[in-house]
């Protein structure tokens, strides 16, 4: 019990260094996870803090977090996401695709569906994209950035 406020605190004072772009942020939420492994909410904010610092040292060590974190927990969506955009910073669209596909599929999410899209054509599996395309168009045929990238397929 103690360990989880303890962690939870560590977050919050975490996010009142990132909301003034202080780095030490990403230690406060390193710290948080490290005394509560299951903090999941320390995990996201620490590989997004990464993602949004676009250091290669920094989100290569996210990258690992993020691995052992969806190790424990595999249905952690949000973990999910922010690896597949730190992914995406290194250019590496073919591990990037299948977490942003899962994520769309398993949530719903459009925005996921259309990230993946766009990395399956980054790796030429323009198939795919239209099929995940069409996919997010079922979800939510309002999205226009689906709609614009199911006119660019065609």
């Amino acid at each position: 019990m103690l360990r989880s406020a303890m962690s939870s605190a560590l977050v919050t004072r975490g996010d009142a260094l990132l909301y003034a772009h202080d780095e030490r942020a990403q230690t406060k939420y390193l710290l948080a996870l490290r005394i509560d492994s299951a903090n999941l909410v320390a995990a996201d904010r620490y590989i997004f803090a990464a993602f949004l610092s676009r250091r290669g040292r920094e989100i290569e060590d996210a990258l690992r977090v993020a691995d052992a974190v969806l190790r424990d927990h595999p249905r952690a969506a949000s973990v999910r996401m922010d690896r597949a955009l730190c992914l995406q910073l290194l250019r590496r669209y073919a591990q990037a695709e299948p977490d942003f596909e899962r994520v769309g599929k398993e949530r719903g999410d459009v925005q996921a569906l259309a990230l993946a899209a766009a990395d399956a054509v980054r790796i030429t599996d323009v198939q795919k994209a239209n099929g995940l395309l069409h996919l997010a168009h079922r979800i939510d045929p309002r999205y226009a950035p689906v709609r614009a990238a199911l006119e660019r397929l065609r």
